[in-house]
């Protein structure tokens, strides 16, 4: 099945006359693990948004719509803990536990002070 993500990668790659395997291999990239990507069979790495916007120098406009992709497809997230405050690992711990329990009015709360859409 075809992912929002796919879609754009796809029409990237026609726009620029590529074929996948030239896109796998500008960003560094075996095909088989971009057809999967963009077939919605396997999840991009964390660096994934900006080896695809470096070698194809988007716009901060395709950049946003590239990430807000990438975001559809994450199973999971990851932060690094490493030099954080004991306060910002608590504030982070905090979250991860809570988040299934947290209402819609909370969530848009939190997206209102993170500057982002709610839900």
């Amino acid at each position: 099945m075809l992912t929002t993500l796919g879609r754009f990668l796809r029409k990237l790659r026609i726009d620029n006359l590529e074929l996948l395997k030239d896109m796998a291999d500008k960003i560094g990239m075996s095909s088989a693990m971009l057809s999967a990507i963009e077939n919605g069979k396997r999840s991009p790495q964390a660096d994934f948004v900006d080896r695809i916007a470096d070698a194809y120098r988007l716009s901060a406009d395709a950049k946003q719509e590239l990430i807000a992709a990438f975001c559809e497809v994450q199973n999971e997230v990851k932060i690094n803990m490493k030099n954080k405050s004991a306060n910002d690992q608590k504030l982070a711990f905090s979250f991860a536990r809570r988040f299934d329990e947290l209402d819609d009015q909370s969530k848009n709360e939190i997206m209102n002070i993170l500057g982002g859409r709610g839900v």
